[in-house]
This record gives structure tokens, sequence and C-alpha cells, in this order.
């Protein structure tokens, strides 16, 4: 057996720091913003110790390594031992950038001769990393690092001759590249832009965010064209409509085996495990139910938006939804330390609506509520018949929402800049649609620092 020549080595101690390295290794850590004697500075790498740090066996895994100017690919050996830990590469390969999917090509930066827009960076829950203009070099304000990318842009669906699309939300569920996608400034919505984005990995497959460009585009106002094609306009506003079944072939079933095989691990059902393997496992098996949570809002969003969309009639009792809702998030609260108060048993508050559809919502605004609310905190759900009209009403005693973002929060993928794990930003939107879609309405009432009230309107059944 021939033993290859390690390409470059390093030493670590206990905390990831660098001892001592090869000149090459040195390099890439200067380059990278690092101290040649502390922590690695190269994300990659830094991830793999961390590994090492938290699993304490060796670990030999393939690393990409994006540095601007060249790519490298890397074979890298992690060993533990009683100083801290040994780094070798063995085989390290660089290369010239290599173009993204799709053929966007390298984005130009301002200031070069035929750069056309502006450079832009996301991680992977598409908030600002960077950019990479001043206001005077764009003509307004840039995102400023940390801001939701949906919040800094207002999204547009996008129609060809065959498929009307959200080509962000289909790359962004792909992990592909994405062109032409429209969106306006929020802060200024006459302002039109196109997006094109390439997506960014780490070293072991997983998508860390987006880098890209927006370029600006000019609208012409012919209204004699806009009127000749109400259909096009239309459908404009409408998602592919085979895009609910492409996900659900591409990423349902895989998903659904992950969490059947991530949940065996962590219950430890085919024999004992060390607890820090069982709780990755029920990590992933979490991470893949709101993968899966997701997928569904996305169907629901295709429905919502399909033309001529509609929902059945029938009697719908809101008081025995509310306690149906609250029982299906009895796991939850109890986790959180939240007591969920439904109407009493016999109290009735009969509407005319589609019983999955109420049920949808109310899950969504009780789940909301539950997750908003600070620890041995009470959410009331309160049901009432008025004036030819049923409502229900769930109060929480979380943080309140700024007056000012009380409509701003029924919009597509909004979160407000939450940066928590859970949510798509679409629970809002869908519920909201489908309650107008029934005649009714939800609404919201609060005030920071003063809990939230969401009411969910609908018409009453009168027996017809």
């Amino acid at each position: 057996m021939i033993a290859l020549k390690p390409a470059a080595q390093a030493r670590l101690d206990h905390e990831g720091s660098i001892l001592s390295a090869d000149a090459a290794l040195l390099r890439l850590q200067v380059e990278a913003g690092g101290d040649p004697n502390g922590p690695l500075a190269v994300p990659a790498l830094a991830q793999l110790v961390r590994l090492v740090r938290r699993l304490s066996i060796p670990v030999s895994r393939a690393v990409e390594v994006v540095d601007g100017a060249s790519d490298a690919s890397m074979w890298v050996q992690i060993r533990p031992d009683g100083e801290g830990y040994a780094l070798t590469i063995v085989d390290w390969q660089t290369r010239a950038p290599e173009e993204p999917a799709g053929g966007i090509g390298p984005f130009p930066e301002p200031g070069e001769e035929g750069a056309n827009g502006w450079s832009w960076q996301v991680d992977a829950r598409l908030r600002f990393r960077r950019s990479y203009q001043e206001a005077e070099a764009i003509g307004h304000e840039p995102p400023r690092a940390g801001e939701p990318l949906t919040g800094y842009f207002l999204l547009d669906i996008v129609a060809d001759d065959e498929s009307p699309a959200m080509p962000l939300l289909e790359a962004l569920a792909l992990r592909v590249s994405f062109r032409d996608q429209p969106a306006r400034l929020r802060a200024d919505p006459s302002i039109h832009y196109r997006l094109f984005g390439e997506p960014l990995f780490d070293n072991v497959g997983g998508l860390t965010g987006y880098r890209g460009q927006a370029v600006p585009t000019v609208f012409e106002t012919d209204l004699s064209a806009a009127s000749a094609s109400p259909s096009s306009a239309e459908a404009g506003r409408i998602f592919s409509a085979d895009l609910g079944r492409r996900l659900d072939q591409a990423l349902r079933q895989p998903i659904g085996r992950i969490i059947a095989n991530a949940s065996t691990i962590s219950g430890q059902l085919q024999g004992p495990l060390r607890q820090d393997y069982a709780n990755y496992a029920a990590d992933i098996a979490a991470a893949g139910r709101h993968l899966l949570e997701l997928i569904d809002d996305l169907a629901d969003l295709q429905a919502i938006e399909r033309p001529g969309f509609t929902t059945a009639k029938e009697e719908v009792d809101l008081a025995d939804m509310a306690r149906r809702a609250a029982g299906l998030l009895n796991l939850k609260s109890a986790a959180r330390h939240v007591r969920i108060q439904t109407p009493p048993l016999g109290e009735r508050a009969p509407a005319c609506a589609e019983y999955r559809r109420v049920l949808q919502i109310l899950v969504n605004l009780v789940g909301n509520a539950v997750r908003h609310s600070p620890g041995d905190s009470t959410v009331w759900v309160r049901v009432d018949v008025e004036n030819g009209r049923a409502r229900v009403v769930v109060a929480d005693q979380g943080g309140g929402i700024d007056p000012a973002d009380h409509e701003r929060i029924f919009e597509r993928f909004e979160r407000l800049g939450l940066s928590g794990e859970e949510g798509s930003g679409l629970g809002l939107y869908i519920s909201r649609r489908l309650a107008r879609a029934m005649g009714g309405d939800v609404t919201v009432e609060s005030a920071l620092g003063q809990g939230a009230r969401f009411t969910l309107d609908l018409p009453s059944w009168t027996g017809q």
C-alpha cells in the first residue's frame, strides 16, 4: 500500500486554534481573515474541527473551499489526541471558480465596466450577509446585514408561455441557481429589479445561502398592451401548476424516510446508543418535519393562488374546531409550559365554512400563539356569534406586534425578521386567503409588549 504524502498539516489546540501549520495552510488562514495563531478562519475547516470536538472521534471528509479567487477541493483528516487535534490535508486541488448552475456567470462588481446592477449575499434563511454598494451608488438605501430578503424586496410571480412560477422559490426548494426573479423595493414599490442568484454550500453539502445580483428594470406603462392580455397578468400571480406535484415527488418521500430513520435512531429502538448521537438524530427528525411543513405550505399556496379557487360551504362549529386545534397542539404547548384555555364543552358557534380549512387556520393561529408565548403563560381561545357572524379569538401573552406591522405580517414569506427555525412565513398569508375565500377574514389587534389577539371571522350558519 502506497502512503500519500500530505499536502499540508497543522497542529491545533483543544479550542481549535493553530499551534503550528505548513505555509500553504497559513496562507489560506490569512486570506480568510484569520490570525496565524488564532482559531481556524476557513469556515469549512472550522466546522469540521467542531464536529471532531463534539464526537471525540477522528473524521475524514471531502471539503470544498471557495475564497473568491479560486476554488479548492481537499480531503481533510482531523484526529483528536491528548494535546489537541492533528489536521492533515491529504489532497489539495485548486481550480478556477466554476460558473454557477444555470449559466448565470460571475457577478460584476460596481465600478467595473459593463457592471449591471449590484451584488448581494444572503444566508440559508435568506437574511442579508452583505451588499456591495453605498446608497449613493444605487439610488436608495442598501440592505442591512441580518435584514430578511423578503423584508427588503417584494417578490412577484413571473409568467412565461407555459408555466407561471416564482424562480427564487423553486430554486430554494431544489437548491439550484435562479434568474429573472421579479422584485420591487419594499420601501418604494415603484423601483423594480430582477434578481439572479446561485446557491452556496458548506463542506457537507448543506445550503449556506445564496449570492447574486439585483438588476434594475425599467417598465413601460403601455396600458393598451396590458389590457390586451389580461390572462397573462392574472397568470403572473399564480404558481406553476405542477410545482406542488414536483416538490412532492422530489422531497416528500425522501424526507419521510429520513424522519423515520432518524426517529428510530433517536428513540434507540434498535439498541442503545450514545446520548449525543441520539440527540443529533432527534435534531435531524425535527428539521425534516419542518421541511415537510414547508412543503405543505407551498402546496396550499399553489392551491389558493389558482384561478377559481373555492371552498366548501358546510356547518362548522367553531368552538369544537377550537378544542380540536388545541388538542393537536397539546404536546407543543406542554413542551413550552404554555396552557391553552379553550371554549367549555357545550358552547357552540356554528359557522358556514369548510371544516378542514377552518381547522387549518385555527391550528396556525393557536400554534403561533403558543410559539410566541413565554413559559408559564396562557393562550385563550374564545368564540362568539353576533349579527350573522361567527368568530374565534386567539389571544396570547407574548411580546406583541407593532401596529405598523399589522398588515405586513399577512404578506407572503413575512416573518418580521425572526431568526428562529420554525415557520415559513406563509401561515398567516394562507390563513387570511382561506378565510376570505370562505367569506370571512383574519385580523389582528396588538401592541408591543401587550400580547396579540387574532380573530377568525366567518359567516354564521343559517341552516341553508
